[in-house]
């Protein structure tokens, strides 16, 4: 009788040891929009030519980053081969903002030549997904609009989203 209790009780014990793993590797868009955080949907990213254009939304809202194509084969693990891009430096390497109001107005924000600041760092390229991180501001498009002038995005993550080819 000890030995079948001794061996249910280790059966038991094994048993419980068990641990359901989950994986989220969903595409993920997402940074600190004045200082709330904002995580927006069906971020996509997509290659024309030699400009690479990656973008989220929500339903009032659109956030995307304009950054030349970074080489293939950005290792994640080492740092040394990560790429910066400067935002407000040039017109090839632009981040903006947009979103519509109660009333439905809509006002656009944006980085250009001495306009605005902030870094895109892609840290993870291959052609089919690229990951990496974001921050900048971005100002507003229509000096007479009763909006915010600047747009403040910090901490901005984008992981694995998915890169489609534009003919």
């Amino acid at each position: 009788m000890k030995k079948i209790l001794s061996f249910v009780m280790l059966a038991i014990a094994l048993g419980s040891c068990s641990e359901d793993v989950k994986f989220n590797n969903e595409a993920v868009f997402q940074g600190v929009k004045d200082n709330l955080f904002w995580r927006g949907q069906d971020a996509n990213a997509v290659k024309s030519g030699n400009v690479l254009t990656i973008s989220a939304s929500t339903i009032i809202e659109h956030m995307s980053l304009k950054v030349p194509v970074p080489a293939v084969g950005i290792d994640p693990k080492n740092s040394d081969t990560h790429v910066k891009y400067p935002l407000g430096t040039s017109l090839t390497r632009t981040a903006s903002y947009d979103f519509i109001n109660d009333l439905g107005d809509e006002f656009f924000y944006e980085t250009a030549i001495g306009v605005g600041d902030g870094e895109v760092v892609i840290s993870e390229y291959d052609g089919v997904y690229v990951s990496g991180t974001f921050r900048f501001n971005a100002h507003n498009t229509d000096p007479e609009s009763e909006a915010p002038e600047i747009v403040n995005v910090q901490h901005g993550t984008f992981y694995r989203i998915p890169v489609i080819n534009e003919p």
